[in-house]
């Protein structure tokens, strides 16, 4: 039997993380402008979505750190692409795709990992929320 997939979920404009649990993998994102990429056409399999909810008042020093991380993401050869993005006041995200499950593994172990283990205390309300993700379709530059 064949389920019929919806276009767009339904938590998209969700705040609820409980909303979102629902749903069994994320779009995927749009092309990288980074022009150190090996392969153009790389093929991306799997990603991560984390969520990050900043503490009150600590909302700009959250959108910081994340803008800082883009240079720490720039030296991971196995991180094909990789996302910041805020969802409203408190509520921030990184969505960051890789070849294969050891790139993945790569990225967690990585630097951006444990500036994150460093700021969460500070930061952030909870601790973040990292979910691997197996991507269906990717679009990449060509």
């Amino acid at each position: 039997m064949t389920q019929k997939r919806r276009q767009w979920p339904e938590w998209v404009m969700q705040d609820d993380p409980k909303e979102r649990d629902a749903v069994e993998s994320a779009p995927t994102m749009g092309p990288t402008n980074d022009a150190d990429r090996k392969d153009e056409a790389m093929d991306v399999t799997v990603a991560l979505l984390v969520t990050l909810e900043a503490k009150p008042g600590k909302e700009e020093d959250v959108a910081r750190f994340l803008e800082g991380g883009r240079s720490l993401v720039q030296a991971e050869p196995d991180t094909v692409s990789w996302y910041a993005f805020r969802q409203g006041q408190t509520t921030f995200g990184i969505f960051d795709t890789f070849p294969d499950d050891d790139g993945r593994q790569k990225h967690l172990s990585g630097e951006v990992a444990k500036a994150l283990g460093e700021i969460t205390e500070e930061l952030l309300a909870a601790p973040p929320d990292i979910r691997p993700v197996d991507l269906v379709a990717t679009m990449l530059p060509r």
